[in-house]
């Protein structure tokens, strides 16, 4: 628990409100796996493997490199820094997408940003030069994407309506963590107690 405990201090405060996440239910059944992986709130009452948080270990910069010239765009600042200190997570029902080195199916990886920016982008009605980071839970039925272009970080639908802007990295991080956590407690089976620490 103390090596979680000292990851996650490590991550820049501009990540705070996924500090704060991390460190709420860091009491239940917490681990780091052996791909490095950080593994906070086991929920067998999901499925036996499932966990609210799944943090991957930061990325080689090298591989942004690589990465940038794949999808033949430039990742912003802001994610090749989220990049290097966390590869892609799993936040409830966000998934923030990660650079991955080789396909396997022998462990559960983030979601692949080079796939998101060649071709699940082209689901979206957005611009097509914008960067494809992640997406979140709209309806039981349908996704978000999230999306940075013209200077600001989008959330919107595969028809193209907005539903969420924001200019900061940590404001759009807060937002849909608190969101996200809302719909998780909701979907949590009564009978379950979780223990919180503030």
């Amino acid at each position: 628990m103390e090596s979680i405990y000292k990851i996650i201090d490590s991550y820049s405060d501009e990540y705070i409100a996924l500090k704060k996440q991390a460190r709420k239910y860091i009491q239940n059944g917490s681990n780091i796996d052996k791909n490095e992986k950080i593994n906070i709130l086991h929920r067998p009452w999901i499925a036996p493997l499932n966990w609210g948080l799944m943090l991957y270990k930061g990325a080689d910069r090298k591989w942004i490199n690589q990465v940038e010239e794949s999808i033949k765009k430039t990742i912003p600042d802001f994610y090749k820094k989220f990049l290097t200190e966390i590869n892609g997570c799993f936040l409830y029902d966000i998934s923030m997408f990660g650079l991955i080195q080789s396909l396997t199916r022998s462990f559960l990886q983030c979601h692949d940003l080079t796939t998101a920016n060649i071709h699940w982008i082209k689901e979206f009605d957005v611009d097509q030069s914008f960067f494809h980071f992640g997406g979140g839970k709209y309806s039981y039925d349908e996704n978000t994407g999230y999306f940075y272009g013209q200077n600001k970080i989008i959330s919107i639908r595969k028809n193209g309506m907005l539903v969420t802007e924001w200019n900061d990295f940590s404001d759009f991080l807060n937002d849909e963590l608190t969101r996200a956590e809302k719909g998780m407690l909701k979907e949590m089976p009564k009978k379950i107690r979780l223990v919180v620490t503030e």
